[in-house]
């Protein structure tokens, strides 16, 4: 399934807006036809943001008529194999001198924040200078005793420098390092002390109030550092309790906190829609029918292109009818002999349903195993299994004899017996199309094949688009599990 990259034209283009334009000279080596680029971090990725043309005497300027937003910037030397990193703010006209014979850069002039940086390298230069030497005496340490010693002298200089980063940020809070410190504290779990349940609870609570102190959502430098991305990353993981409710409330507040930046918005319903689109786990597609519902339907998305917002929408209204807990869409569908079922006249504690196709390799390979697995346990627990043909002939339709043919060829050579084999005719899908109604790939969202669904006695889904061994497990779980409820 495609993901909406749209976010990063929009970037380039509503960076912060001040009078001033940038101009930063870069002091390079004499190379012949050479170019200096000038690049910016997204995320864990880098992007070109200019170039300039290396001079006879070394000197290559970037210029532009509008100021760049504020973050960790990289200077690519002219064969794109190394790179020097610089900081850009609100001083944006200075400087760089890179020593070519041993590729670092050597000064920045005119730039406070590159001085503060070059300060903060020095430090760290001085609390890590044996920090090398005591990692190979705790390898190579024979007691607990001089482990203990060695790991405090590590300690100590790490606590050190973290204490440096802190009194930095207190004198200079509006500088951009002070932002990627800020960034690079980890918060601290205080659950030493927790003597009860609601101690270490409160703990938490307090863990996760740590994680974003002192961090604006609406400060656009933030997209300009891979740490961000990789905060962000850790929190939703790690920290939001995975349960789609929780979820809603977390992204809303990302949200409505970054209302005051259009560029900050914008990348948080982007970044969110994208990964809730089609989440890693099942069940949290809900997510983005909320975002889907409270930002697109309201059109408060007002930047996307046709065929991103086309993309949004097929997409919710896939998901719409096939979330988890609710009950199944009907499928008014024919049998092989062409008779008349419905899912909902079956009867069965639960439901195995299989959209599949006998062309589809893995299909070729996950059926076969669900029969097996149906024959050896299934069955005797008055489990139904439905398969549904997938397969579409568009407007084709004198190829439907032959693929009915080696449809049924197939279920014949494999024994699928016992099995609801379900197909539908190109005229039913046309009368579908003719009365504006959904036919089965979009009510249960089968866009690749197959798509396996667990339902129980009512119909309801359990689970969906798992495999083989999911479904066993789901009803293992059920069996050794006889008075609890499956979620």
């Amino acid at each position: 399934m495609k993901k909406i990259f749209f976010l990063l034209p929009l970037l380039i283009s509503c960076s912060f807006l001040f009078s001033q334009n940038y101009s930063i000279t870069v002091q390079y080596k004499p190379v012949d036809k050479g170019h200096l680029y000038l690049g910016y971090y997204f995320g864990d990725k880098k992007y070109v943001q200019d170039s300039a043309i290396i001079q006879p005497n070394g000197q290559a300027v970037f210029t532009g008529t509008t100021s760049l937003t504020g973050g960790l910037y990289i200077i690519v030397d002219p064969e794109k194999k190394r790179f020097f990193d610089i900081l850009i703010d609100k001083e944006q006209q200075f400087t760089v001198q890179i020593d070519t014979a041993s590729f670092v850069i050597s000064s920045i002039q005119g730039s406070t924040e590159n001085s503060f940086l070059e300060e903060y390298k020095q430090a760290t230069a001085r609390f890590f200078s044996n920090y090398r030497n005591w990692q190979t005496e705790l390898a190579a340490a024979k007691s607990k005793k001089d482990s203990a010693a060695i790991q405090q002298k590590m300690n100590t200089v790490v606590n050190g420098a973290q204490q440096w980063r802190d009194s930095f940020s207190l004198a200079q809070p509006e500088s951009y390092l002070s932002l990627l410190f800020t960034l690079m504290k980890e918060p601290v779990y205080y659950v030493t002390a927790a003597k009860t349940q609601q101690d270490s609870i409160n703990a938490f609570y307090a863990y996760k109030k740590q994680f974003w102190q002192n961090i604006s959502f609406a400060d656009e430098r933030l997209l300009r550092t891979p740490m961000f991305e990789q905060r962000l990353n850790r929190y939703m993981e790690n920290v939001v309790y995975r349960h789609p409710d929780s979820i809603k409330t977390e992204l809303d507040k990302f949200i409505l906190y970054s209302r005051s930046n259009k560029t900050m918005f914008r990348y948080f319903i982007n970044r969110f829609t994208n990964d809730y689109m089609n989440p890693k786990y099942m069940g949290l597609d809900v997510v983005f029918l909320h975002l889907f519902e409270k930002y697109y339907i309201t059109e408060q998305v007002d930047w996307l292109e046709k065929k991103d917002k086309d993309l949004v929408y097929n997409r919710a209204y896939s998901i719409m009818g096939n979330i988890v807990g609710e009950p199944a869409a009907e499928l008014n569908l024919l049998d092989t002999l062409d008779k008349k079922v419905n899912l909902y006249s079956i009867q069965s504690p639960y439901t195995i349903v299989v959209f599949w196709d006998p062309d589809c390799s893995h299909c070729r390979e996950q059926v076969p195993k669900l029969d097996s697995m149906y024959r050896s346990a299934w069955k005797k627990q008055g489990i139904k299994m439905v398969g549904v043909l997938t397969d579409t002939i568009k407007t084709d339709k004198s190829k439907m004899p032959l693929v009915k043919s080696n449809w049924t060829k197939y279920i014949r050579e494999h024994a699928l017996e016992g099995w609801v084999h379900l197909y539908q005719t190109p005229q039913m899908k046309d009368a579908e199309a003719k009365n504006n109604l959904p036919g089965f790939r979009q009510t249960y969202d089968v866009y690749q094949t197959p798509t396996i669904y667990l339902l129980d006695e009512q119909k309801r889904i359990i689970a969906k688009k798992i495999n083989p061994e999911q479904v066993d497990e789901f009803l293992q779980f059920k069996q050794t599990n006889k008075t609890s409820k499956l979620p």
